[in-house]
């Protein structure tokens, strides 16, 4: 099966804008054949959420495509590794596959997607300096101007999400384990906890304002790294009754394992009582500052997952943008 389209071509454009916004869209990177089979694995494996934290989308899975062939070759395809270490100018490892369902609005429905987030859950058990990218490519035409239905984001030089990384996500599970052990704390607090330090106040105009929301096609994808602050576009009213997407994680090859972070995503879910969609962060490493991609977790296929060049490669780069200027 044909997996990239053959008629993409990286330029020196799309490496720019990701390194500098932390963001691209890549037009046409998938071929058709690649889009029908996510569509019919995302289907086959979607999950309604447990977590109430997850409840605006209608289905989704963590973990998706776990093992599977085809996601595999994709990792590997020469092509699409020069495409992703060019614009991401280091080595990464493939950590899992995340599909997401989000059903058309209804008045009074919650299944309107994620308000403004970081990736805490994909992204929250390595330290909050090693990097992480997501590739996301949608599995339904989107028109931002008519149904919507895509994602919001900031370009990272205008405002970056690292804060929230380094401070106020492990600020907010520290309150909440705090209040837990004096006496408890009611659910729609800790909703407001975790909501309110992105979406109220003077942070929350900022970033609708320098929000961009783009157009996408079947096969157009967009790369995003960890640092950029994004959220769903609710599917208003129109032909499409839900709109399917599917992600690959992708973590920097020299990620570390944080355990204090991985064990803080669980306090609500332990609290409360309800199942996360995933144990991953749980289950990838035990030791704490171990190296994400030596994990026994991979012995399976650990270098599958690899997306590596030689230093020659990365300053090659550097040399042609200074060229370039």
């Amino acid at each position: 099966m044909q997996k990239l389209n053959p008629n993409f071509k990286l330029t020196q454009e799309h490496i720019d804008d990701y390194q500098t916004k932390g963001f691209v869209v890549l037009r046409q990177l998938f071929s058709p054949e690649m889009i029908e089979f996510l569509r019919a694995r995302v289907n086959d494996e979607f999950e309604t959420p447990t977590d109430h934290y997850q409840k605006g989308f209608d289905k989704l899975r963590y973990d998706l495509c776990n093992g599977d062939e085809t996601i595999f070759e994709l990792v590997g395809d020469e092509e699409f590794k020069h495409i992703m270490l060019s614009l991401c100018q280091e080595d990464l490892f493939y950590t899992q596959g995340v599909g997401f369902s989000l059903k058309k609005s209804q008045p009074g429905a919650v299944n309107k997607g994620f308000t403004w987030h970081i990736e805490s859950q994909s992204f929250g058990f390595n330290r909050a300096e090693d990097n992480g990218t997501t590739l996301w490519a949608p599995l339904h035409r989107i028109d931002s101007k008519k149904q919507r239905g895509g994602m919001c984001y900031v370009p990272r030089d205008i405002i970056s999400g690292e804060f929230m990384y380094d401070f106020i996500d492990p600020a907010v599970f520290r309150c909440m384990d705090e209040h837990i052990k004096s006496g408890g704390i009611e659910f729609d607090d800790y909703v407001s906890l975790r909501d309110d330090p992105l979406n109220e106040g003077g942070i929350a105009r900022l970033l609708e304002y320098y929000s961009v929301e783009d157009d996408f096609e079947l096969g157009d994808v967009i790369l995003f790294d960890k640092y950029v602050l994004h959220r769903s576009a609710p599917l208003e009213d129109g032909p499409i009754d839900a709109r399917d997407a599917f992600s690959l994680r992708f973590m920097a090859a020299d990620s570390r394992y944080d355990k204090p972070r991985a064990e803080m995503i669980e306090i609500p879910r332990d609290y409360y009582g309800y199942e996360g969609p995933t144990k991953f962060h749980l289950e990838v490493c035990k030791e704490d500052g171990a190296l994400i991609a030596d994990s026994s977790y991979f012995d399976a296929d650990r270098e599958r997952r690899y997306m590596q060049a030689d230093p020659a490669f990365y300053a090659s780069l550097k040399k042609s943008k200074l060229d370039a200027a």
